[in-house]
């Protein structure tokens, strides 16, 4: 029993991930249903075949399942009446030695838990057999139908009632199909049944044809499946039930399993065996609906990368050429650097340029470094917030045809744009960039002896300077671009190698550049990350179908021979 223990504790573990990152609520509660029947059913049968037996009382409302109970029980334990649905809470016959499975060990422990048992104490009745009058489930209440389901999960017997007018209706048959898919053992009740007997029979047969076609037959509790009809009006006002005489064989089904230690683990082990062999069939609709989510996760994802990833190249292309910066940013710093004198200056020395630039910043205003650079940055945050807008709109009109995709836009409309901080975000990595290439001009200039004295151009004038040499080259420049751009390309390159020396310039620029496309990077994989997750846990690829599967084998194969 060990190995089956433990594939069915692994199998638990499987479905309880599954629950967590199931995309949707119904998703989970299927996955969370099964996980109970494993975690609640299996594993307590598996570890006690000789527990008490646990015969569950399921139907549609107002089919007489109360009215059977209180048969059962031998009085009026469970209420029944018009007002529908009756059965608010599971009703559960106990005899006090098998209270303590009902309420910490047993396949019952974890409704108990919930508080969601009537638990009804008899010692007047033999132990070893629980009997549970279910909700119906086909409730207006859906916490009613989920519990009635539940309890199909935790039954290692089901007593079926239906009524004369109802068998044949399609919610009691989804749930018949699940009880098949189970293997639980079963025995049937047809009440109110016509008292002509011409016509009792018709509806017997037309029942059993309806058995058959649904693979029911064989699946009764002690042979072929037993159907019990009761007549019409077949009340014992004293019990609040049917009378006893019309439920015979039920009654006689419940002393056998009462009485007979055998017979009731001879049933415990084939509604133990059946679930277990059904288990692949069961985990299978949820490891598939795990696999098509990683393919349509995967395919939304692809689409993502694809929108952003362009976008970038894009954005990266306009950098190298420098064509996101307006003319009039260019056009200003060329109109203070003073492009003749400087490119004069820059051929006849450093020491020269160095005068020249003192004796032209002197008498004029104060250079307008910071509004370059400001307006230069401001420039790039726009591109930035262009590029990522187009990436962002064009990757929610994808999702958006997708059913996943639209769950996730649905979560947060603010995908179809770039994200709101942005723009304050990327300014403050861009003014932490510029500090870090003051930093090193400042350390540059110093180890250049003898030429420190270009210093005195000053911090801000060389920072701007250096940030257009990452920002613009000529490579790429065409048109009306190609003078002005061009220009100053090439003076701001001269003007830093006159200063630090080609090499260290050369160097420099890289590294600036290398820490500039870091913080993009950064800033597009945010924005990329906010569509991952919207789209939750069904993003991360993992082995959880796999997994799943895995365990359901293992247990299936584990089942005691």
């Amino acid at each position: 029993m060990a190995g089956l223990i433990k594939a069915l504790s692994d199998l638990a573990t499987a479905l309880a991930r599954r629950v967590e990152t199931a995309p949707d609520p119904a998703r989970a509660e299927r996955a969370e249903q099964l996980r109970r029947h494993v975690a609640e059913f299996l594993a307590p049968r598996a570890a006690d075949l000789s527990a008490p037996l646990v015969v569950v009382l399921l139907g549609s409302t107002g089919v007489g399942k109360s009215s059977l109970f209180n048969a059962i029980a031998g009085g009026p334990l469970s209420e029944s009446g018009l007002i529908r649905p009756t059965t608010r809470r599971p009703v559960a016959l106990v005899h006090p030695a098998d209270s303590p499975n009902v309420r910490q060990d047993g396949s019952l422990a974890g409704i108990s838990a919930r508080d969601q048992l009537d638990v009804r104490v008899d010692p007047a009745i033999t132990p070893g057999l629980i009997v549970v009058d279910a909700p119906d489930f086909d409730s207006v209440e859906r916490s009613n139908r989920n519990l009635a389901v539940e309890l199909l999960e935790a039954a290692d017997l089901v007593i079926f009632v239906t009524t004369v007018i109802r068998y044949a209706d399609q919610v009691p048959w989804d749930i018949l199909a699940r009880a098949r898919q189970r293997g639980v053992p079963l025995l049937a009740v047809i009440n109110r049944m016509p008292t002509d007997t011409a016509d009792e029979a018709a509806v017997m047969a037309d029942y059993r044809a309806l058995i058959e076609r649904g693979e029911l037959d064989r699946q009764g509790a002690f042979g072929d499946l037993e159907v019990v009809s009761v007549p019409e009006g077949a009340i014992d006002p004293a019990s609040d039930g049917v009378r006893r005489e019309d439920v015979g064989p039920i009654l006689e089904a419940i002393e056998r399993l009462r009485h007979d230690d055998v017979e009731r683990r001879s049933v415990a082990r084939r509604s133990l065996d059946s679930a277990l062999a059904g288990l692949p069939e069961a985990v299978e609709r949820i490891a598939a609906e795990v696999e098509r989510e990683q393919e349509a996760a995967a395919s939304l994802r692809k689409a993502l990368e694809s929108s952003y990833r362009a976008a970038r190249k894009e954005l990266n292309r306009e950098i190298e050429t420098g064509t996101f910066l307006r003319t009039e940013v260019l056009r200003q710093w060329l109109d203070f650097v003073n492009a003749g004198p400087v490119a004069r200056y820059i051929s006849e020395g450093v020491g020269r340029l160095a005068a020249a630039m003192r004796n032209l910043i002197r008498p004029t205003p104060p250079p307008p470094a910071p509004e370059v650079r400001e307006a230069a940055f401001a420039d790039l945050v726009t591109s930035v917030v262009r590029h990522t807008d187009t990436s962002a709109s064009k990757t929610a009109a994808i999702w958006v045809d997708d059913a996943h995709g639209a769950m996730a836009l649905s979560k947060e409309a603010a995908l179809w744009g770039s994200s709101p901080d942005l723009v304050s975000e990327l300014t403050a990595q861009l003014e932490e960039w510029m500090e870090v290439i003051g930093d090193e001009i400042q350390v540059m200039g110093a180890q250049r002896k003898g030429r420190a004295q270009a210093a005195s151009i000053g911090l801000n004038v060389l920072g701007t300077s250096a940030i257009l040499a990452v920002f613009i080259h000529t490579g790429g420049l065409t048109g009306a671009e190609l003078g002005i751009g061009a220009t100053t390309a090439v003076l701001n390159q001269k003007l830093l190698e006159a200063i630090f020396g080609e090499r260290n310039v050369a160097a420099f620029v890289n590294r600036a550049r290398a820490r500039l496309d870091l913080i993009l990077d950064s800033v597009f994989n945010s924005e990329e990350h906010r569509f991952i997750a919207a789209l939750g846990p069904m993003a991360e690829t993992n082995d959880l179908a796999f997994d799943l599967r895995r365990a359901a084998h293992a247990a299936s194969r584990a089942a005691p021979q």
